[in-house]
């Protein structure tokens, strides 16, 4: 029966596929639809884990803007990290408004450009304050004036000046060849493609509504400062851990003392008081089998147990049990 079933069951057989006119395998050209050319252009974007290890940096470049920020326009201003992103240089000029206020920098000794964003009502609203005005009288416009753009560069110059310090730890930067444009397609920050970290910040001066400051950082300046976090961070931890080996070593050589407690025993108020000098006090009142137990303790610490030996013609103690103690 079975062999019957075997001979009426024909083995499977693939369909022929006709021929390419060019000669390939059928096979070869239907998985080269999935083949994509590599784009040598493209960047691959930095781990998110690595990027917070930058955080703590930029809270402190925010709260020292805003101290400065405080001094020059003498009125209260409230900068805070808000968050950040990673986007193609590309991406973010396009989405900033055209025409606007950009400023761009050089840190050195790193290469590439950074770019700081400013919206105009915001530095109209800085103007004002600065030359002394109340902050609610500045023009309706999209675009700066020759003069205040000239001025309004004093003011980035200030916010310049309080990024390298926070970064101090890790590297000594310089600002240099500052710019200011007008828009953020006249900037030139890589090679087409490159990815920045987009870093923003909230600004509330006063009463006014809160305003956004974008901060961008290109790639060659970003890894080399996560670089130095990264090896500040092991030094410090293979320093921590070393410390830790000194600190327990330093504790272990402290000498403490060691007591070798006989047991107790009971007397009367009445054997108190008529103890007398050369009266013998027997320690061990029960008889027993052995030696009596001695207590071993380190201040008022149960060690363990021990027994009184002769070692020469000096009186000793051996450790008969020891507590158990765990090496933490």
């Amino acid at each position: 029966m079975s062999d019957l079933i075997q001979s009426e069951a024909p083995a499977y057989r693939p369909p022929k596929r006709p021929p390419r006119e060019d000669g390939r395998s059928p096979v070869l050209a239907a998985d080269s639809s999935r083949i994509r050319l590599f784009d040598l252009h493209r960047q691959e974007t930095v781990e998110r884990a690595r990027l917070r290890r930058l955080q703590p940096i930029l809270e402190t470049v925010a709260h020292r803007v805003g101290s400065s920020l405080t001094s020059a326009i003498r009125q209260p201003a409230h900068v805070q990290f808000v968050s950040f992103e990673q986007r193609t240089w590309e991406e973010h000029s396009a989405a900033l408004p055209d025409p606007t206020f950009v400023s761009s920098a050089v840190l050195l000794p790193l290469e590439g450009r950074v770019v700081m964003h400013l919206p105009v009502n915001l530095v109209l609203e800085l103007l004002d304050y600065y030359l002394g005005g109340d902050g609610f009288s500045q023009p309706d416009r999209r675009q700066l004036t020759e003069i205040e753009r000239a001025i309004v560069g004093t003011i980035t110059e200030i916010i310049w000046n309080e990024l390298p310090p926070p970064f101090a730890t890790l590297v000594a930067l310089n600002v240099a060849l500052v710019q200011n444009s007008t828009s953020a397609l006249l900037v030139q920050v890589g090679r087409p493609g490159v990815m920045c970290l987009v870093v923003e910040m909230s600004i509330a001066i006063g009463d006014h509504e809160p305003e956004t400051i974008l901060l961008s950082l290109p790639p060659t300046v970003l890894l080399p400062v996560l670089e130095q976090i990264e090896h500040h961070q092991n030094a410090e931890g293979l320093e921590g851990r070393s410390d830790r080996k000194e600190a327990r070593r330093r504790i272990l050589a402290v000498p403490v003392d060691l007591k070798v407690c006989y047991p107790t025993i009971g007397l009367t108020p009445d054997e108190l008081l008529s103890l007398r000098v050369g009266d013998v006090i027997h320690l061990d009142q029960e008889p027993t089998d052995g030696p009596s137990e001695l207590q071993l303790m380190v201040q008022d610490t149960h060690l363990g147990t021990g027994v009184l030996v002769e070692n020469g013609n000096k009186l000793a103690c051996t450790v008969v049990t020891k507590k158990e103690t765990r090496d933490d």
